[in-house]
């Protein structure tokens, strides 16, 4: 059993702690960095280094509102993807889910007939003072390799299972978000950032979960 881990990341964050969290063997990192270069009149894609266990890429582009899409990005990193399962972890986000449960929950699901299968994602919100528990935000975060699933979505991407039909199975696996531990104004140019590319989402698909994610996202923005 192999697993492909893949991250987004930009210039400004540090992976030490992203991959300390991962087992060390029988892992295969692909991590794509995104730089913002006003110069450029379309986005570019490169390779930086590929490797058998360690891929690095790098997309650079001029107008985040306008060409940013992190589905995408994530289906560039499922092309490098060589494990028998592939798991998105966040850049804010690191791993507790201990190793040999990790791999027992992989071990299980590889025997079903699931495609894919929820992570949680749990942590603090200092914005509001609570705490996301644990299970209370199930994530598509895991897709088995040899299925050939897509992601869709420019902003809160997601795999596309309705177009594949695939089967889903629920995982015990464990991610830690951080991405909410910020100051206010972070917190708010986050939020007016993901709603310029969920406009151009609803624009481009105008379906009933981006127009809620619409809604969201703008009440949040309001209240703030």
């Amino acid at each position: 059993m192999k697993l492909t881990v893949c991250v987004l990341y930009d210039n400004n964050e540090n992976l030490i702690r992203w991959r300390k969290a991962l087992p060390i063997e029988n892992v295969q990192v692909v991590a794509l960095k995104t730089v913002c270069n006003p110069k450029l009149t379309e986005p570019q894609f490169e390779e930086i280094g590929v490797h058998a266990d360690l891929v690095g890429l790098q997309w650079s582009y001029s107008d985040f509102e306008e060409q940013f899409d992190f589905s995408y990005l994530r289906n560039k990193c499922d092309e490098y993807a060589n494990g028998d399962w592939i798991l998105h972890i966040d850049s804010d986000e690191y791993l507790t889910t201990p190793h040999v449960d990790l791999w027992a929950f992989l071990d299980a699901i590889n025997e079903t007939e699931a495609n894919a299968g929820y992570v949680s994602v749990y942590g603090l919100l200092t914005k509001s003072g609570n705490i996301r528990d644990r299970y209370s935000h199930p994530n598509m975060r895991l897709h088995r390799r040899a299925a050939g699933l897509k992601w869709s979505g420019i902003c809160h991407e997601t795999i596309d299972s309705d177009a594949h039909k695939t089967v889903w199975a629920d995982t015990e696996i464990m991610l830690y978000h951080e991405g909410y531990m910020i100051e206010e104004d972070e917190f708010q140019t986050k939020g007016e950032r993901n709603a310029k590319l969920l406009v151009r989402e609803y624009r481009r698909h105008k379906s009933e979960r981006n127009w809620q994610y619409l809604i969201k996202t703008f009440s949040t923005l309001k209240q703030g």
